[in-house]
């Protein structure tokens, strides 16, 4: 886990390239206003943007140019869009000056697993290529599976025909070869074996179910939205909250969130999703047992009980201890 709920710092930016890759899915290639290098971004890394529609979204980085001029994404505009993907993919062009944060990753690449299989899922393609490029180059052991509906909306095979990676890639059609074998491509358990796979969170669920003999700190994922719930929370109550730093003590009541009561008191907390995906929102737990509802951390993070996501988690014990 990294920042912390640090206020995010804010890079001017300028859109200085767009494309779009298939009829849906844009490519978007952002640089710096002043001109300066951009942070480095490690592969599963994703940077929010601050629309000018007043929507602040997040995209994973598919690559940062050689000399850190330029950030790439590419987003897909999403049927039920509530204005984020549709504004990016409709109305943002070249020289539209915007801000953009820092790379941050919930999704990060261990590159040391004796084998690992990427999995990913139409635009879930964008945290995996960037994966699969580096073990590439790296020489690691790994299988690169892409699935898709369709050639024609499938993105950034133009990508992958021109890399290290034509002769590695699985890439599956739906509408040409059935609904896919997930369970094959991942194959039984075995020692030193990770999964990374990302797209839409029927394909992550499958592959959930696919794996579920296998280790579950072994397979990784990110989701783009919050799956329904397997089981029902706890009946919302109010509890405490006590801020570290200074000793101040926060009531939360039934009907609100750790991060409104912490915003009530004026006490700054950066939130992008408010769904507990995204984890913007993360602030080091110090004491208290926390109700995790994020689906950021794995179950041991959870069971760790070392960081919460303000958004949407609430408390088992009557009180909480935040590292604020």
């Amino acid at each position: 886990m990294s920042n912390f709920n640090e206020p995010m710092g804010r890079i001017d930016a300028i859109v200085i390239e767009t494309s779009m890759l298939t009829t849906d899915i844009k490519d978007i290639r952002l640089a710096a206003a002043d001109g300066a290098m951009l942070p480095p971004a490690n592969p599963g890394a994703h940077i929010d943007l601050w629309l000018p529609d007043g929507n602040v979204r997040q995209y994973s980085v598919i690559e940062r140019a050689a000399d850190g001029s330029a950030y790439r994404i590419a987003v897909l505009r999403e049927a039920s869009s509530r204005g984020g993907s549709a504004y990016v993919v409709d109305r943002l062009c070249v020289g539209e000056r915007i801000h953009v944060s820092g790379p941050r990753n919930n999704f990060a690449l261990n590159e040391n697993h004796d084998e690992t299989v990427l999995i990913a899922g139409g635009i879930g393609i964008t945290p995996i290529l960037p994966m699969a490029m580096r073990l590439a180059k790296a020489g690691r052991r790994f299988s690169f599976n892409y699935l898709g509906r369709g050639r024609q909306r499938t993105a950034l095979l133009d990508v992958i025909d021109a890399s290290a990676l034509k002769d590695i890639a699985r890439i599956h059609f739906s509408d040409e070869h059935g609904e896919a074998d997930l369970r094959g491509l991942i194959g039984a358990p075995r020692p030193g074996a990770h999964v990374y796979v990302c797209g839409p969170g029927r394909l992550i669920d499958g592959v959930l179910e696919a794996a579920s003999d296998w280790p579950r700190d072994t397979i990784h994922f990110e989701r783009f939205t919050a799956p329904a719930p397997v089981t029902t929370p706890s009946e919302p109550a109010s509890f405490e909250i006590e801020l570290a730093r200074s000793g101040k003590v926060i009531t939360v009541k039934a009907d609100q969130s750790i991060m409104q009561a912490l915003r009530q008191e004026c006490v700054r907390i950066d939130s992008v999703c408010r769904e507990g995906i995204c984890g913007t929102c993360a602030v080091p737990l110090l004491a208290g047992e926390a109700e995790h509802r994020d689906v950021v951390q794995t179950d041991t993070e959870k069971n760790q009980n070392t960081v919460i996501y303000v958004c949407v988690s609430r408390a088992r014990s009557a009180r909480l201890v935040l590292d604020l």
